[in-house]
């Protein structure tokens, strides 16, 4: 297991759903026509191992892993946890659908 990149989200600045999609657009460099919601947050996140498609502006190779660190994920509310559970675990499953291992990691930290 390699992990190539990694970002940190801090769920105490994190309150809206929207929040959440800014902190993931701003990390991981979404592009412009990037819709706010559900499915484009995994479409775009789903392009991490394939930086051609220009979804991220960081990617990992199809090997590796990002780490995506969660700081304050207690003190977040429960549709927030939810969301991101949710994204990352859609996005993993498409990966493994297409036969490659899961490609984020969850990292919970204080």
């Amino acid at each position: 297991m390699q992990v190539e990149q990694s970002i940190t989200l801090n769920f105490s600045s994190i309150k809206t759903i929207d929040d959440l999609y800014d902190e993931l657009a701003f990390h991981l460099g979404f592009p412009d026509f990037f819709a706010h919601n559900m499915d484009a947050v995994i479409d775009c996140m789903f392009g991490i191992r394939y930086p051609d498609e220009g979804m991220t502006k960081i990617s990992v190779s199809q090997s590796g892993y990002l780490s995506l660190n969660i700081k304050n994920f207690s003190r977040a509310n429960i549709e927030l946890k939810d969301s991101i559970i949710y994204i990352v675990e859609f996005v993993n499953y498409k990966y493994q659908f297409k036969g490659l291992e899961p490609a984020i990691l969850l990292c919970f930290i204080k």
